[in-house]
């Protein structure tokens, strides 16, 4: 079967996806097929190929492509010239970046530097989203209940773990919090504002073009760490550091606009920064009975278990798709481990401070300026149901699915069973799917060729075990 047809016949709807493949460095190695949580992924006639209805933007074959053949797709810096008045959303996770030498007066500085008229930090939509969590924890409700900041999980529940959607927690993430919440504070503004979100995450640019449990995003553009790093270092480099405890205001240039800044930096936005790491939620909610996970593959064997019934004490999961969250991004450059160290740093040295208040009870200091009044949370909260997508839909005839099913059956019988991905699918069963559905043949399977087989699973197993 030729390319053409396994794309066409792959899904009849195509969708955005940020993951894409560049077929010119692909060698057809199959290293991506056995690491894509989704089975998302063939490798026919010597390249990889994408189902797009599978996909769901993780990142995971980013990470694992020895030849560097999957990319990730976000917005150009050049888009920034199509607005009048350009807001930058820093993601938490951009200051595990660069270490805790500079400070986040430095990075806000920095940005202007490099021509954001307005910084607005996403760490204060991630506390407004720990507020409502809080809120809805407080009722009755499906236990565990899930956070859904990841977007990874929701398109991984929506497709594989579909009985756990009502678990997920219907509030937006904190970046579309953040932007609509600067888009209203700039709402006189008549200039045409932009508002672009940095970001480390693959799948956060496929949020923004296509939402779940909302209709559209206030966001505009969405910018890589790897885009945006070596501009906004060089910016830093030219700055001299400053002093956390020196005033922001005082020291914010004017923009190349020569636009002076409307949204202020804000304070004491540790704990919503704390997001950008794996317990970071945790960390801000300060709730027990709860659990935090990361690495796509540790997140699917706690939803099996949680299917299995075999999860009973757990209240609330933190589950995040990508090695020691979102600092483990695919489009992130600092190393997850350093940059997730440099996020606990930042927090402890915030702990510390919270310790030496002079307050008796030690309390927390909310951000300035304050948060939404509680009347104006549930502006943040989902307003379209999120559906289950399965993909294992072999036919609408019931009864045709079931002539198939069966043909799987008998194909998979007389596969090896080993799984060694040579066919260029994943495995033995997502062969014999394939073959069905008309993306695949038998032929494809290398070890029924096998000259010692005889085209039987018997005959391979014990033929090879005595070689």
């Amino acid at each position: 079967m030729n390319n053409k047809t396994l794309q066409n016949q792959e899904n009849n709807i195509r969708t955005f996806h940020s993951v894409q493949l560049d077929a010119d460095l692909c060698v057809g190695c199959t290293t991506c097929i056995k690491f894509c949580p989704t089975k998302a992924i063939r490798v026919r006639d010597g390249k990889a190929k994408i189902f797009e209805d599978r996909c769901i933007d993780c990142g995971e074959c980013i990470r694992r492509c020895p030849k560097g053949a999957k990319k990730a797709i976000s917005d150009p810096l050049f888009i920034l010239d199509g607005y009048d008045l350009k807001v930058a959303l820093p993601a938490p996770s951009l200051y595990a970046q660069f270490g805790t030498r500079y400070s986040q007066s430095d990075i806000f500085a920095a940005l202007h530097h490099m021509g954001f008229d307005e910084v607005f930090d996403v760490a204060w939509g991630a506390i407004v989203a720990t507020e409502i969590t809080r809120s809805i924890l407080a009722k009755p409700g499906p236990a565990p209940r899930i956070s859904s900041a990841c977007p990874v999980i929701v398109r991984l529940i929506q497709q594989r773990f579909p009985s756990l959607i009502p678990n997920l927690m219907p509030i937006l993430p904190p970046s579309e919090i953040a932007a609509r919440e600067a888009r209203k504070r700039l709402s006189e503004i008549s200039r045409k504002i932009g508002i672009f979100f940095l970001s480390p995450c693959t799948a956060k640019v496929t949020a923004v073009r296509m939402p779940l449990g909302y209709s559209q995003s206030s966001i505009d553009a969405v910018i890589s760490f790897s885009d945006i790093f070596l501009p906004l270092k060089r910016a830093l480099e030219e700055r001299k550091p400053l002093s956390p405890k020196k005033g922001f205001k005082s020291s914010v240039p004017q923009a190349s606009s020569g636009h002076s800044p409307i949204l202020p930096m804000m304070d004491n936005l540790e704990p919503g920064m704390g997001w950008a790491r794996s317990d970071g939620e945790l960390d801000a909610l300060r709730i027990p009975d709860s659990v935090s996970v990361d690495g796509i593959s540790n997140v699917i064997d706690l939803f099996e278990a949680i299917e299995n019934g075999n999860i009973e004490s757990i209240q609330y999961i933190e589950a995040l798709a990508c090695p020691g969250g979102c600092v483990g991004g695919p489009m992130a450059v600092e190393n997850p481990h350093i940059a997730r160290s440099n996020m606990r740093q930042r927090f402890q040295k915030y702990n510390l401070a919270a310790e030496a208040s002079s307050s008796p009870m030690k309390a927390i200091k909310p951000p300035s300026p304050k948060l939404p009044e509680q009347e104006e949370l549930p502006s943040y909260i989902w307003t379209e149901q999120v559906s289950p997508k399965p993909v294992l839909v072999l036919d609408a005839d019931l009864s045709k699915a079931l002539e198939m099913a069966e043909k799987i059956d008998t194909i998979h019988a007389q596969l090896p069973g080993i799984d060694c991905g040579a066919c260029g699918a994943p495995d033995c069963d997502c062969l014999a799917e394939d073959i069905v559905r008309g993306f695949a043949s038998i032929k494809d399977c290398r070890l029924l060729e096998h000259p010692y087989s005889k085209g039987t699973k018997e005959n391979i197993h014990s033929e090879g075990l005595s070689t």
